[in-house]
């Protein structure tokens, strides 16, 4: 089969949209031909090892920051040319908040080229709806659902976002994935991991990974952390790991360089962030976001880490049969410090967690079998 991926995003672009897409490309491409049209802020287009990059432009962050994500392909042609030379049998498109996405679904309804969707979040701006995206939704996401031929939701909560603007079209209900055997085949290397990362191996480690930005729940997560750092015990017991990059960086290096118990950390290879989830003991999400489906949650879970995590969004969905977990009704500072303190102090009773099979469901070689199955699906009710 000729797949099409169309995306927003792929490494070295970091974030759940390029990881699930890198991921779906590397498995589908055992059984099948597979190319990859992906964005590029660079002025003139690419192509290497079936990946084709479209040069593109991106508004400023006014009046929301997270607008610098919204990536304008310059041209059109070059996304045609590609759809005519490679003749795809589909199209898989991501994300629909993006430019990208709306020219690749118009383009493919114009050749008669069936189209598939994943939809991996709902709102884009803020944290919560807002009129803008409600007429978005209303006008261009909604004409884009009567484009294409089926979508994938990631959990029920998308699913039904999705159906209030559509509520005929076929949606399919699809997680995101993680290498759970990368995993299972490191948990017992612990002390290894920690070793090699300069970690101590008597604390316990409490973990963040992802942007550091005010939606994520970052600025609350710092000012906790000094807060608990008031306690000499909790700087003698824990380290406090922060992996990513983003706007509140400064911030956090000014406000807990200060600290021996915290460590700063850059964005992790890929290949190598199993590592510093498996030398970890507790992972923490304060997310006021409506989190989609964050691969960092996957990745917790194949860890087995003890996960502490926001209420919002699908992350219910997502948490829903992982028993180490406990819930941040509303991600304040105060409750922060409040359940990390109480799983700090009684870390002896949640620290002897078994190997939790929930996570099971997710594995990346399950997913793409259920997403081969939608594309077969597609095209036999397209023919």
């Amino acid at each position: 089969m000729r797949i099409l991926l169309v995306t927003p995003f792929y490494p070295p672009d970091i974030g759940g949209i390029s990881d699930h897409v890198f991921n779906l490309a590397k498995l589908l491409r055992v059984r099948h031909e597979v190319k990859v049209v992906a964005n590029s802020l660079h002025s003139t287009s690419c192509s290497y090892g079936g990946i084709i990059r479209i040069p593109s432009l991106t508004p400023p962050p006014i009046p929301y920051e997270t607008l610098a994500s919204f990536r304008i392909p310059m041209r059109v042609k070059p996304l045609n040319n590609i759809v005519k030379e490679f003749k795809p049998e589909l199209i898989h498109i991501h994300g629909h908040h993006y430019p990208i996405t709306w020219l690749s679904a118009l383009i493919a309804k114009s050749r008669n080229i069936p189209t598939l969707l994943t939809v991996h979040g709902m709102y884009a701006l803020t944290d919560k709806a807002t009129l803008l995206e409600e007429v978005f939704n209303y006008t261009l996401f909604k004409h884009v659902l009567y484009v294409v031929n089926a979508v994938i939701a990631l959990t029920p909560t998308m699913a039904s976002y999705i159906r209030r603007y559509r509520s005929n079209l076929q949606c399919y209900i699809v997680p995101n994935g993680v290498n759970l055997e990368i995993y299972r085949m490191n948990i017992n290397n612990k002390p290894k991991y920690r070793e090699k990362y300069g970690l101590d191996e008597n604390r316990i480690i409490v973990l963040y990974r992802g942007r550091f930005a005010y939606v994520k729940g970052f600025l609350e997560l710092i000012y906790a952390i000094k807060i608990l750092n008031r306690s000499e015990k909790v700087r003698e017991k824990v380290l406090f790991l922060l992996i990513g990059d983003g706007p509140l960086r400064n911030i956090a290096v000014r406000e807990l360089n200060q600290y021996n118990n915290c460590m700063i950390m850059d964005w992790t290879p890929r290949e190598d962030i199993h590592e510093l989830y498996i030398a970890s003991d507790i992972f923490i999400l304060p997310s006021k976001w409506h989190e989609a489906f964050p691969l960092v949650i996957l990745e917790a879970m194949a860890a087995n880490l003890y996960i502490v995590a926001s209420k919002r969004g699908s992350l219910p969905n997502v948490l829903e049969g992982y028993v180490r977990k406990r819930y941040l009704e509303t991600p304040s500072v105060g409750e922060i410090v409040k359940i990390l303190n109480d799983t700090i102090a009684n870390w002896n009773v949640y620290k002897d967690g078994g190997i939790d099979n929930y996570v099971e469901r997710f594995n990346w070689s399950y997913i793409v079998a259920r997403i081969e199955k939608i594309y077969k699906e597609i095209l036999k009710d397209y023919t």
